[in-house]
Formats: structure tokens, sequence, C-alpha cells
């Protein structure tokens, strides 16, 4: 009995109650909190709160600024070095999403020392090396504390010229939506923990969550995207809306355009959707127009908080269909998913 107790005990997402992005505070509970705050004024603080950016940006010179952000989790899957890549890949995401270069880290880890070996301690920690390593970035140091829960990010310091910074509103009338990564990671991974996938799903998940989106990013710049950002605990659905409402436009999706993971569909059917997905619903569900005329197990995965998700691009049609060849040929997932029109800020709606 002990040792079975033990056993399941060092399993880190056996005792997690909601693994990954679908951990974040939901973003009408964020908005709440945030209101309370008092105003800032900075005038080399680039970037606000006000349209949920992906990182803060402050400039130092006319040439030069610096790109803040921080992002951490609890464990999605239970091997501790992929963990604590996939925690990094997607710390370094928020960077990319602003079209800047991540070039130093500082670990953040809350573990619960007691009921694991410290070799998971040092798996994760390289893990999120070996991410770095990739994306050439240096971890400096950071910080640890005793949790009941294992939860491992970084936060990230990244550079960037000024006037080179993509924000998530400065989408055009006109412009398409260019997605890299698939959709339903949420879905995939409470699968995963189910074990209701198969070896060739499983290992298409993880590929996609220890995918840097530095080749997507280093891609789309030649082709001048208008916005940015990546999709992460808010879904497809919030960051659509945010993107939307930033850039004072509505905006539509394809449903048959949307890039899901093999299985995803079915196991939403079957009900592998994670808690977040309905707070998702709750905050962006009223933007969207048509919705009720959508498969049910799909419009859980519009709201499926995602972790380690793809980069999303608005740009003009025609740079965006020879950018999306060019991501593909690189080998990479794109699809072009829908577009911006003028309409109610902050609306989605979705056709087939």
């Amino acid at each position: 009995m002990t040792t079975s107790n033990n056993e399941s005990s060092r399993k880190l997402t056996a005792n997690v109650k909601a693994a990954g992005c679908a951990a974040k505070i939901s973003s009408l509970e964020l908005k709440q909190v945030l209101s309370s705050l008092p105003k800032q004024h900075c005038p080399e603080l680039l970037t606000s709160l006000d349209n949920f950016e992906d990182a803060a940006v402050y400039k130092i010179t006319e040439d030069i600024a610096i790109i803040e952000t921080v992002d951490f989790f609890p464990p999605v899957v239970d091997d501790p070095f992929l963990f604590g890549r996939i925690a990094a890949v997607n710390a370094l995401s928020d960077v990319y999403a602003m079209g800047g270069n991540p070039v130093i880290a500082l670990n953040i880890l809350c573990f619960p020392t007691c009921d694991y070996p410290l070799e998971v301690v040092e798996e994760i920690l390289q893990g999120g090396h070996a991410a770095c390593a990739e994306a050439k970035v240096t971890i400096a140091g950071g910080h640890s504390i005793q949790g009941p829960e294992p939860v491992y990010g970084l936060a990230v310091t990244g550079v960037i010229n000024p006037r080179s910074i993509l924000t998530n509103g400065g989408a055009k009338e006109g412009d398409v939506i260019v997605l890299t990564k698939p959709l339903g990671t949420g879905v995939m991974l409470l699968g995963l923990k189910g074990d209701s996938l198969s070896k060739q799903e499983s290992e298409q998940l993880l590929t996609s969550l220890t995918l840097l989106n530095k080749g997507a990013l280093e891609i789309a710049k030649k082709y001048q995207p208008s916005a940015a950002t990546d999709i992460t605990g808010f879904g497809m659905i919030g960051h659509a809306t945010e993107m939307a409402l930033a850039s004072g436009l509505s905006a539509y999706l394809y449903i048959d355009a949307l890039p899901f993971f093999p299985g995803a569909v079915k196991l939403a059917g079957q009900g592998f959707v994670p808690a977040g997905a309905y707070g998702n619903r709750n905050t962006f569900g009223p933007s969207v127009i048509n919705l009720e005329h959508i498969d049910v197990a799909i419009q859980d995965l519009l709201f499926d908080p995602q972790t380690s998700g793809g980069l999303m691009f608005a740009l003009k049609e025609e740079p965006a269909m020879r950018l999306l060849k060019e991501l593909t040929d690189s080998g990479l997932t794109a699809s072009i998913i829908g577009g911006f029109q003028t309409g109610k800020p902050g609306a989605i709606e979705v056709r087939k």
C-alpha cells in the first residue's frame, strides 16, 4: 500500500488541479482585479495593461527597447524534463509574440521537496535549460520556494527595436489571420493523462509543445505583419477577441480551416475538456456570433486553453499566402484561419 501511494505521488500531474495554461486566472477575473489598481504613466513604457499584451516593452533608446515577461504553471506531463522544456518554450513565446529576441531568463520554481526526490527538480531545470540553449537564451539564476504543487517557468528579458514591436492592437481591416500551430492542447493533455492518445497522437502533441516559436517569427517578419499574439490560456477565441478589440475591429474565423490536433475533436466530444475552457466561454462567449450553429465539441475546442500554442499573425492576404507557403515549406504547421473586418470591436463571427 505504501509503495503504491509513493509511486502515485511521484507522478507530477497526480495532484495537480489544473495543468499548464489551463491554470490561469480567467480574463474576466483579471480585468476585475486590475481595474482596481491605480493607473501609472511612464513615457518609456510602450505597452500597457489595457490590451492584455503578451509582454511589457520598455524603451531604452531610439533604437533599443527591452521586453519583459514572466510565465509559469503546474505540470502538463509526468516527465520532469519534458515539463521543464514545455514551460520554458511557453515562457519564451511571449517575447516572440512581441516580435523580439529573448536574451536572458531567470528560473521560477515552486516545489514540494518532501514529496519528490531532488533528481526531479534537476530534470525540470535541465528541461528548461535545454529549451533556452536552443533559443540561445542564457539562464542567469532564479528563485525557488516550497509549495504543495510543482510549478515552473521563466522570467524572460528580450530586446527589440522600438519601431519593430508587434502588438495585438495593430490589425488592419482586410488583414487575414495566420496561425502557426495546431489547436487543442488542453483537450489533448487531458487525453494524454487519461491514456487515451495513440503513440502517434502523443508524439505530435509533444513535438508541438516543445517547438519554439522562434522559427515562425523569423519567417513572418519578412512579410511585415501588422499585429501578432500567441495562443495560450485564453484559447483561440479569447486571443482573437483581444486582438480584434485592441485593433478596433471585429474578426471572423473559418471553422473548417482551424488546424486541430488529430483526435482532439473526438476527445472533446468524449468530455476531455479542461475547466479553463468553461471559464473562457463565460468570458468570451458573449462576443461570438453564430456559435450555436457549431458542433459542441468544436465549440469546446474554440475555448480550450492552450499551452505553448502557436503565433497568430495579422497581415494582408497576398503576403499572407507567401508567408503560408514559406512556413509550410520549412516544415512548420501553418493555416489561414480567418480575418479582420469593420464591425463591433472584439466581436468574433464563426463561419463554416
